[in-house]
């Protein structure tokens, strides 16, 4: 066997564990409230087309004293596959130290993905994000991902969609053609 149909093999053994490693649809990507600023964080488990997603963030003691500020930003993504910019939710609060927010979901979306932005004011005002990259992530009741529809309230013809794995298919013909090219241009 030559190097370069080694290569062929190490790279398709490597797409084919990027793909297995995305996420799972339906699973709720969750911050651990131990690594944040927060003492707790609780927020709609699952939402639904054109109602809201409400969220409740308690600051932890030592962010109050530090007067540690925060941003929440959120970002909708629709069954299509097309994400809205990201945007800056309205949060409030009566004491300082517990925070509501909400945000009214797109029709037909997928998810809503969230993140929160620290300011350290007693530390030059130095930030942090939760999580340190991409956002958290909170499913709808109707979603698709990875060809695959889920959720309790999608409409029965979406669940019975044979053609979803399409795109697929046409990817992994393509890198099998790209691979078969190398291979036999090498000979």
């Amino acid at each position: 066997m030559n190097s370069k149909s080694v290569i062929c093999i190490l790279l398709s053994i490597a797409l084919l564990n990027v793909a297995s490693a995305a996420e799972e649809g339906g699973v709720n990507v969750e911050p651990n409230v131990d690594e944040t600023i927060f003492s707790e964080i609780t927020h709609t488990e699952t939402t639904t087309d054109l109602e809201d997603w409400e969220i409740t963030l308690t600051l932890s003691d030592d962010a109050i004293n530090n007067n540690t500020t925060f941003e929440l930003t959120t970002q909708m993504c629709n069954n299509e596959g097309v994400c809205l910019p990201p945007t800056v939710a309205e949060v409030s609060t009566t004491d300082g130290k517990i925070f509501t927010s909400a945000v009214t979901t797109i029709e037909d979306h997928s998810y809503v993905n969230w993140r929160v932005k620290a300011t350290y004011t007693e530390d030059n005002d130095t930030t942090e994000m939760f999580p340190s990259k991409g956002f958290y992530k909170t499913w709808s009741d109707c979603w698709f991902n990875g060809g695959e529809w889920g959720g309790d309230n999608c409409p029965s013809e979406n669940s019975d969609d044979d053609e979803s794995f399409l795109p697929a298919l046409g990817l992994f013909a393509t890198v099998v053609a790209v691979m078969i090219a190398v291979a036999t241009r090498s000979e």
